[in-house]
């Protein structure tokens, strides 16, 4: 990239900033800035598929605020006649359908995925411009599409309201407190258990910490700017607002998230709560990290059956 194409990029992306701020000059509150959900209009079930001893149904949720928000549930097989307890996942930018596959041996209890609608792979160069304001949108959608999805989940036959489990890892992590603010504010649903892994807060400084991103001098700027357009989703905004029962796992060497961010997130969320740290660095679902996210999805279940979230 020259010179030339770094002050074009950099003074876009200043633009950008500015606007925002312009536009929207103070997050007062935090939440009026996250949509919600208005109605249901339709819930269609997509592929179901059959996985050792359990059965994954895809849902096609459409509301008319959030768009469509895609489900997969994992139930028992067979499904006893009862309500079990309910499991949300949330991983990092992964399928819905992938994030259930991860945890196995799981017994009478129902795991649901949830599809973000952001694509992994995001534009590059000047495209990401272009393409900003809908990255934006499905950004801030996606607290409000989950809290919506438990919503409904809650509405089931299947699901047994008073043991709903929230389980974020990664950037789940991050959006997670949103989303249960969401759902305390809306006085609908109680999440009993939350489970925050591998998170943090002050997106910014989570930007700044990336080693991915290049040149290492624009970063102040970019975290800076990062932080202003997306801080009505931070986790410092709506931790100290939320309640339950936390689980909080961190990895001693994690090159993704700062340990300023994971210290702070770990001192603002509410009592009761449980803090482990785990050798090792980010956690992730390839080759190299496979032993990890065991050891990860064990503490997990661990905590749950112990607080008794979940059925042994």
């Amino acid at each position: 990239m020259t010179y030339k194409t770094i002050k074009i990029a950099l003074l876009l992306t200043t633009l950008l900033g500015l606007f925002y701020i312009i536009f929207f000059p103070l997050h007062k509150n935090s939440l009026n800035y996250l949509p919600q959900s208005k109605q249901i209009l339709s819930v269609t079930k997509g592929q179901k598929f059959f996985d050792k001893s359990r059965i994954i149904q895809k849902f096609i949720i459409k509301d008319s605020n959030l768009g469509l928000i895609n489900l997969a549930v994992s139930f028992p097989d067979p499904l006893p006649n009862h309500p079990l307890p309910i499991l949300f996942i949330l991983g990092g930018l992964e399928t819905g359908l992938n994030s259930v596959r991860h945890v196995s041996h799981i017994g009478n209890n129902i795991l649901i995925g949830y599809n973000w609608s952001l694509q992994p792979n995001l534009p590059k160069g000047f495209n990401i411009i272009s393409k900003f304001p809908s990255i934006h949108k499905e950004i801030y959608r996606a607290p409000g599409q989950i809290a919506a999805a438990i919503e409904w989940i809650a509405e089931q036959q299947w699901a047994e309201v008073e043991r709903i489990s929230l389980l974020g890892f990664s950037i789940g992590a991050i959006v997670a407190p949103a989303v249960q603010h969401i759902l305390e504010k809306r006085g609908t649903i109680h999440v009993g258990w939350t489970v925050l892994a591998y998170g943090g807060t002050n997106i910014g400084k989570i930007v700044n910490y990336n080693p991915n991103i290049r040149p290492n001098w624009t970063k102040p700027l970019f975290g800076w700017i990062i932080q202003y357009l997306f801080n009505p989703l931070d986790p410092k905004e709506h931790l100290p607002y939320i309640s339950g029962t936390f689980l909080l796992i961190n990895g001693t060497e994690d090159e993704f998230i700062p340990k300023q961010s994971s210290s702070l997130m770990q001192k603002i969320t509410p009592h009761p709560k449980k803090i482990i740290f785990l050798e090792g660095q980010h956690m992730g679902v390839g080759k190299n990290q496979k032993a990890l996210l065991s050891r990860i999805i064990e503490e997990t279940k661990t905590w749950l059956k112990t607080n008794g979230a979940v059925n042994p």
